[in-house]
């Protein structure tokens, strides 16, 4: 609770961490309301409206089906929340078991850990790319390929970590007093890596964004029916001369939406890690 209430205090304090905050709460009202925020349904086909520009009662304007381009946007809150959510979920699980065993265990360390060292060497996206063409596009699909692309920096960052506690004195106590191998992982170790999950939980979110984007644009995420950001970039790309509004509204929305929650993970990293903080109030 403490910890919580020291984060709303870092974002109290920044107006753009503020707003950031602000921005990803209406992103989640629209995912959670999309049905009955959308004035349209985001599949119905209008061909006497395709193209139109913004105005009423289109605001965002439609697209080269007719389609209302802001009901497909606020569906794609609804994917870009789902994806994120679960990108973080896959990332920390995966990555946080990996690397604490890697850390409290040595002989097995070395072997996930070359594994790790070996992943991490490709990019990101180049990466995602490869796992992705081995599965069939699809949300569950996309989340576990994102996931798994970021839990390998989770888990390095978790197996330092872990390695430092690990020679701690409660922890040398407990093993002290009988306790096993996993109730000092999970009950000595774990609560003390809590607050640094939290902040690489807010930057896998953040980046979580920009791969599904990507994929989406490169054809290799989501299925096209399904109305997201980067399909929609993807699929207007050709009209950006005739239409360009079909391009920036989504193209904005992405950019917010990393932006805000690289603002809120900032703040969060600067409450939690004293070697951070500093005189930010009003930034």
């Amino acid at each position: 609770m403490n910890g919580l209430i020291s984060v709303l205090r870092s974002v109290r304090e920044r107006r753009l961490a503020t707003i950031g905050l602000i921005w990803l709460a209406l992103v989640c009202i629209a995912a959670l309301g999309a049905p009955l925020l959308a004035p349209f349904d985001p599949l119905d086909f209008d061909p006497l409206a395709r193209l139109a520009e913004p105005g009423w009662p289109h605001l965002f304007g439609t697209d080269h089906f007719g389609r209302d381009t802001l009901s497909r946007a606020i569906y794609g809150a609804r994917m870009a929340v789902l994806i994120g959510t679960g990108s973080v979920f896959v990332a920390l699980v995966v990555g946080g078991i990996v690397g604490m065993l890697s850390a409290y265990f040595t002989k097995l360390g070395h072997l996930l850990m070359r594994a790790v060292d070996v992943l991490m060497a490709f990019p990101a996206l180049l990466l995602a790319l490869v796992l992705m063409t081995l599965l069939e596009r699809s949300v569950v699909n996309t989340i576990i390929v994102i996931g798994t692309v970021y839990a390998t920096t989770t888990a390095r960052i978790l197996f330092g970590m872990t390695l430092k506690l690990k020679g701690e004195v409660f922890v040398e106590a407990a093993i002290c007093s009988g306790a096993g191998h996993a109730s000092v992982l999970f009950r000595h170790i774990l609560p003390n890596l809590v607050s640094p999950l939290l902040v690489q939980a807010s930057f896998i979110f953040a980046f979580a964004q920009l791969q599904a984007a990507a994929l989406d644009f490169l054809g290799l995420g989501l299925p096209p029916e399904v109305p997201s950001w980067g399909n929609m970039l993807s699929e207007e790309r050709i009209y950006i001369t005739r239409a360009p509004w079909l391009l920036i509204f989504p193209g904005t929305l992405i950019i917010l939406t990393v932006f805000s929650m690289n603002l809120l993970g900032d703040a969060m990293r600067d409450s939690i890690d004293p070697r951070f903080r500093k005189d930010v109030k009003g930034v």
